[in-house]
């Protein structure tokens, strides 16, 4: 299980990428890794640095930005390269035994989500998607756990999938045990396609078709 804990920076941008890093980023991650805090956004503007777990403050500090970097006192530069104007790659030496090598984090820009459906008419559909030959069905408010499981368990319930929004951006939250453990941006939703990002590898979005 890899586990990865977020600290104070300094952020130095490759020189000739145009792309600001100003706003709110999710952070990526495989499905061992544990981070703190979990489901980690980034908020980065002009005079602060914070971090969230998910919608709760986290922690924050005061930072200046100067030629592209963003500086805290003490601390080594990390670099940041632009896989593209909404991903970046964060490397930062590591923590620990191996402080030689470099722990190299992703971060997704969360963005407004394109829709013209009320909340509630998101939670009526159902869409079925593949990502990496893995096949997998959304389905909101259902218990997805097996019934029986969940009494022996004494658990309300196993897993269930919700709809949550933070500013203009909503997500695909997914609980195991009454618990948020992971969640993926919705780009794009209407009556006949979600389309997902966030994901750790390639392919970096999600298409996902109605269930009739």
């Amino acid at each position: 299980m890899k586990v990865s804990s977020l600290i104070c920076f300094w952020v130095a941008i490759i020189p000739g990428f145009a792309q600001k890093l100003d706003g709110k980023w999710l952070m990526t991650k495989e499905g061992d890794t544990y981070t703190i805090p979990e489901n980690l956004i980034m908020e980065i503007d002009a005079d602060s640095l914070k971090y969230y777990s998910f919608d709760e403050l986290y922690t924050s500090f005061p930072v200046s930005i100067e030629k592209n970097k963003i500086i805290k006192a003490g601390k080594e530069a990390e670099l940041v390269e632009f896989i593209n104007e909404d991903r970046i790659r964060i490397k930062s030496q590591a923590n620990g035994i191996n402080r030689d090598s470099l722990e190299v984090t992703e971060f997704v820009r969360l963005k407004e989500t394109k829709t013209n459906l009320t909340p509630e008419e998101i939670q009526e559909l159902e869409f079925k998607f593949n990502w990496n030959e893995e096949n997998f069905r959304l389905i909101f408010n259902k218990e997805l756990g097996n019934p029986r499981v969940m009494e022996l368990m004494g658990n309300k319930e196993l897993t269930k999938i919700r709809l949550e929004k933070i500013d203009a951006t909503y997500f695909v939250s997914i609980y195991r045990s009454g618990k948020r453990s992971t969640i993926l941006p919705i780009e794009k939703v209407t009556q006949d396609e979600m389309i997902l990002y966030g994901t750790p590898k390639k392919p970096y979005k999600i298409h996902g078709e109605k269930v009739e």
